[in-house]
């Protein structure tokens, strides 16, 4: 998501017509939820039809930044299509961004389950245009039927082979799918690759079958074999060719089919078929995936008829109960109106994510009738074209640091054409509540006759009345009276309103986190935001408030917010005002950290993401932190899409660290500091340093891990990021002082 609107979190009401009305904010959350603090938000049309909101929630526990895309299929202009990443099923995987951009969609998420270290196949059935490309596996999948409508299916396979000429019938355990260890799997040229030769041992039979083509039974589609009417249960084949104990390598033509036995089904071929003989091949399921335009699969089902549920046969049912990363899809009982849902997770100074319960219990809290997740983890990617960008853009933050390229994606199409803006869409047509002297990015966004946001043509007239408060450079800034007025915006023939309040005075200040333990010298950024006295978000100043340190020697704040850690152990409070209203936080300077010396040899390596992103990481003596050199990263990050510079490095670090601390030489540019790490097992995470880089010189900066992990870790990278496609900062960073966190009696064995 565009930088600026991330910032407009800060701001914005929670406002949304979901599947069921949310109301303002998630103040009253789902029942399996930590309670609720605090919540901020918006939604914007993507297109007709199309809506997405963003959504900054504050938990006892941590933070959650929720991403939703509401689809209305009765909108004549909107529909959904299945993505196959480079249109094969064995691949290098491709990422949602690209296949969104190549397709011509407008928006995507990322699909089924897939083999992420080997074959990078899809695990569940696919139908991509009517044709069916793989049979299903046990879990569910989403089924969008020829007339649009949406439905979670769990398919169940029943395909079969037959010689019509001795009237002798065999299951087929799979279309398309892995190698059947002591069965028959039929292929076809999108699979990617044909038949591995056998393990030492093993039998293995190929049949090479052509169409028959004189019996006009047939019609062939790319990448697969269809018959031509509903129901063809006669798709009879020629043997061609029959090779015991060989493999058959892809590429073969299309239209061909292949059957690959193995053991008993490696037999049952070199008994029964013959070359020249005819076969055949019902590719069936129950229910028929005729029926349907497209599939992918996914899963767990996670709310049925409006009830959540625990799905028996729930993919990798020991994560359960872990906060991951998730993506979902919401369907309303008629099938037509849609609720995608992503929530960020493995970051915990940014979101923290869900567990599966409180996936459904969301999901039926926004009223869905059935609900089905899909791959959740570091494979979470929401893609949007949100006002203002000139492309479909990643919208979320993946938590291995960047886009994870998948094996398939549900796609979101647009055939509107915008026309001229008939209004304007000011704040997401939510009032501004700013306390005084605080700035706030206005949105305007330009509304044509069918819902489209379109640009709205220059230039803007901006006015308040009474003029509480002042315009100019996109963003408007409070005076020091307080009261409330009305601002106005012109653009041509267009014109919007919205409701602007200016505060003195707040009923409650939400500080987060309200506890945390540091060690000596380390650095923190608190979150502070305000309320009124109905409980609304009121945006605040960046210099806002007072901050008090109980006792001094806790240590002190370098900037607002930005606290740096005593040297000595300590135990104490810090106490926000403003406005009248306060908050207090507990600090505890009790852990111990380890320098990691490695760090400062210098071994290092430059890459950007994408091939549009230049720079360069150098070992440098000055400027330094503590004596120690610093790594200089030189960044120039041009493009339009989510852009990255990463100082790629290999740190080991021994023990169970919570956390890593290091020093920051800031330049003001504004770009979002990161870190990746590698588990000894399981998937690759990343960390938050700082969301934006706003300061110019040194600031200490503490990056929390989840709980959970496989130690030892690998640090693997440091990198900027900026996602938003108006922006393309160029800058330098120096990084110094690396140190990992330890508990208090840490373990730090090797």
């Amino acid at each position: 998501m565009a930088a600026s609107r991330r910032r407009r979190i800060l701001g914005w009401l929670v406002v949304t017509a979901l599947l069921a009305s949310a109301g303002e904010g998630l103040a009253q959350a789902p029942p399996t939820w930590p309670v609720v603090l605090a919540s901020t938000g918006f939604t914007v049309p993507v297109a007709s039809g199309i809506f997405f909101s963003h959504f900054g929630v504050t938990t006892e526990i941590g933070p959650l930044d929720i991403h939703h895309l509401r689809i209305d299929l009765d909108n004549p202009s909107v529909r959904l299509g299945v993505a196959l990443a480079h249109d094969r099923l064995m691949s290098d995987d491709e990422t949602v961004s690209s296949m969104v951009a190549r397709s011509g969609a407008i928006a995507g998420v990322n699909g089924d389950y897939f083999d992420i270290h080997d074959s990078g196949m899809p695990i569940n059935i696919l139908v991509r245009d009517g044709v069916l490309l793989r049979s299903p596996w046990r879990f569910v999948a989403l089924g969008i039927t020829r007339d649009g409508t949406v439905q979670v299916v769990r398919f169940r396979w029943t395909g079969t082979l037959s010689i019509p000429e001795t009237g002798e019938t065999r299951a087929l355990d799979a279309y398309n799918s892995g190698i059947a260890q002591d069965g028959i799997v039929a292929i076809t040229d999108v699979r990617g690759y044909g038949a591995p030769p056998p393990e030492p041992g093993a039998r293995q039979t190929v049949v090479e079958l052509s169409p028959a083509y004189e019996l006009n039974l047939y019609v062939i589609k790319p990448d697969s074999v269809t018959p031509a009417a509903p129901g063809g249960e006669n798709n009879r084949f020629f043997v061609k060719q029959v090779w015991p104990q060989q493999p058959f390598y892809a590429p073969f033509p299309k239209g061909e089919l292949i059957l690959v036995g193995r053991g008993g089904g490696a037999d049952w071929l070199s008994r029964k078929v013959a070359v020249g003989q005819q076969i055949q091949v019902s590719l069936t399921t129950d229910p028929d995936w005729r029926e349907y335009q497209g599939v992918i699969g996914g899963g767990p089902i996670l709310v049925r008829d409006g009830h959540i549920v625990d799905d028996p046969d729930a993919p990798a049912p020991q994560e359960q109960d872990r906060r991951h990363p998730v993506i979902a899809i919401g369907v309303a009982r008629d099938g037509r109106r849609l609720t995608f849902v992503e929530v960020d997770g493995r970051q915990p100074n940014f979101s923290i994510g869900l567990t599966r319960l409180e996936l459904a219990s969301y999901m039926q809290w926004l009223g869905a009738y059935q609900a089905m997740a899909f791959d959740s983890g570091g494979s979470a990617t929401i893609v949007a074209r949100l006002p203002g960008q000139p492309a479909p853009a990643v919208a979320n933050a993946p938590s291995d640091g960047r886009e994870r390229p998948v094996a398939n994606a549900l796609l979101i199409y647009s055939t509107s054409v915008p026309g001229p803006p008939i209004k304007l869409l000011v704040n997401a047509n939510q009032p501004l509540r700013l306390y005084a002297g605080a700035a706030f990015p206005l949105s305007i966004i330009g509304l044509d006759g069918q819902g489209n946001p379109v640009p709205p043509p220059e230039p803007l007239q901006v006015s308040a009345s009474p003029p509480l408060v002042v315009y100019g450079g996109g963003w408007v800034r409070a005076g020091a009276t307080a009261g409330e007025g009305v601002l106005q915006v012109q653009s041509g023939n267009a014109a919007g309103t919205t409701r602007v309040s200016v505060l003195t005075h707040l009923r409650r200040l939400v500080v987060t986190p309200e506890a945390v333990n540091l060690v000596p010298g380390a650095g923190w950024m608190f979150a502070m935001a305000g309320k009124d006295e109905e409980g609304h978000y009121v945006a605040l100043p960046d210099t806002a408030g007072a901050w008090v340190v109980t006792p001094p020697w806790l240590g002190t704040f370098s900037a607002p917010g930005a606290f740096v850690a005593g040297e000595r152990p300590a135990i104490g409070t810090i106490r926000a005002h403003l406005g009248g209203a306060f908050a207090q936080i507990r600090v505890a300077i009790v852990n111990s950290a380890k320098p990691i010396n490695q760090f400062d040899r210098g071994d290092w390596s430059f890459r950007g993401y994408p091939e549009t992103v230049t720079g360069s990481v150098a070992l440098v003596a000055t400027p330094s932190h503590a004596h120690h050199p610093s790594a200089q990263l030189v960044f120039n990050l041009d493009g339009s899409s989510n852009r990255a510079a990463y100082m790629i490095t290999h740190l080991p670090i021994g023990g169970t660290p919570t956390g890593v601390t290091m020093w920051v030489y800031g330049d003001e540019s504004g770009v979002w500091l990161r870190g990746t790490y590698e588990p000894s097992s399981g998937s690759p995470g990343s960390v938050t340093f700082a969301r934006r880089v706003t300061w110019r010189g040194w600031r200490s900066v503490t990056a929390q891990l989840p709980p959970g992990l496989a130690y030892p870790i690998t640090w693997t990278s440091f990198h900027v990021v900026e996602t938003d496609p108006t922006r393309s900062p160029h800058g330098v960073l120096y990084l110094s002082s690396l140190r990992a966190i330890y508990p208090e009696h840490g373990a730090r064995k090797r």
